[in-house]
């Protein structure tokens, strides 16, 4: 059975139930339920921010909660791996466009601050597509903080959100 005691930030396991410590107040007896449910709480926290193999975990943002994201997270990033032909037609407005096509796709990124979110997309955010490609990539390179546009540009433009006009 799991026994332990929280004080000053740290769990301390070696006590048994039913032991108070004495002097380090404001320890208390904690129930097993409760060290279980803390214990739980933190096993999550940290599946939660990482897979198997350490790296982030990839989130998933649908269209319509992109723009609120954005404007509620200062270092937000919309990045745009379409080629710069596709981004010149038309782009979500103060998106960063970074072909994932390009030699050097995987240098421009690394300049990059790994620790702001970027919400990722190309034309459809097909599974195994360009923006597949390029949120490996940046998992590889540790940024921490990805998510996939559900439905990429063609979800945008159907939702009638913010786009720039074709340039002629």
């Amino acid at each position: 059975m799991i026994a332990g005691l929280v004080y000053g930030g740290q769990i301390d396991f070696s006590f048994e139930p039913g032991n108070i410590v004495r002097g380090h107040p404001p320890m208390e007896r904690i129930s097993t339920f409760s060290r279980l449910t803390l214990l739980a709480g933190l096993l999550a926290l940290s599946l939660a921010s990482a897979d198997d193999d350490g790296h982030a975990s990839i989130g998933t943002i649908e269209v319509h909660d992109a723009e609120d994201f954005v404007a509620q997270h200062e270092y937000a990033v919309i990045m745009d791996v379409r080629t710069p032909v596709e981004y010149e037609m038309s782009h979500i407005t103060d998106a960063v466009n970074v072909n994932v096509q390009d030699e050097s796709f995987e240098d421009m990124v690394a300049a990059l601050d790994p620790n702001k979110t970027y919400i990722v997309h190309c034309t459809k955010n097909p599974a195994g597509g360009r923006s597949g490609r390029a949120l490996e990539t940046l998992q590889n390179l540790g940024f921490k903080h990805l998510y996939s546009l559900e439905g990429g540009y063609v979800a945008l433009k159907a939702a009638e959100l913010p786009l720039t006009e074709p340039s002629n």
